[in-house]
């Protein structure tokens, strides 16, 4: 139960960290632009903001030290 607890409070932490919300909107809006800008397929778009879902919390991560 502790292990739960703690990481309920590590992942709160990560979501309240204005870095890792700068980079997911980041990655939103680049998804929007290759979308409508360029017409891409739901596949590219949906792949676009996974990868960017992960860098920013690999981002987080590193630059948090753990």
């Amino acid at each position: 139960m502790q292990r739960g607890t703690t990481r309920l409070k590590a992942l709160r932490q990560l979501i309240a960290d204005e870095g890792l919300t700068i980079s997911i909107l980041a990655a939103v809006a680049a998804a929007t632009v290759i979308a409508f800008g360029f017409g891409a397929e739901a596949d590219i778009v949906a792949s676009m903001l996974v990868i960017g879902l992960v860098t920013a919390l690999a981002e987080t991560r590193l630059r948090s030290g753990k």
